[in-house]
């Protein structure tokens, strides 16, 4: 839960200590799904190597629509893999 920053103020030093280490655990769950989800993604990715490939070297004008979909979905896994930030700050 979010709170103020006047709620924060007013919170004893215990509170807030608890609150960090709380917020420490999440943080730590967060990053092991992120890491489950990267692994997954890069097998898949290995999987589909020449599907991929494929895909990557593709002309955009020369592909149907659904391949253009395509192309685009195993362009966004790559970039989610080589640099997970990079592409949510591409999507903002």
């Amino acid at each position: 839960m979010q709170r103020t920053r006047a709620e924060l103020e007013a919170m004893s030093h215990e509170d807030l200590v608890n609150r960090v280490l709380e917020l420490q655990d999440m943080l730590r769950e967060g990053l092991s799904v992120r890491a489950s989800l990267h692994a997954v993604l890069n097998r898949v990715l290995n999987a589909k190597a020449q599907e991929v490939a494929h895909y990557a070297q593709a002309n955009e004008a020369n592909l149907e629509p659904e391949e253009q979909e395509l192309k685009h979905a195993w362009e966004a896994a790559r970039h989610a893999v080589s640099n997970p930030l990079g592409l949510v700050r591409k999507q903002e």
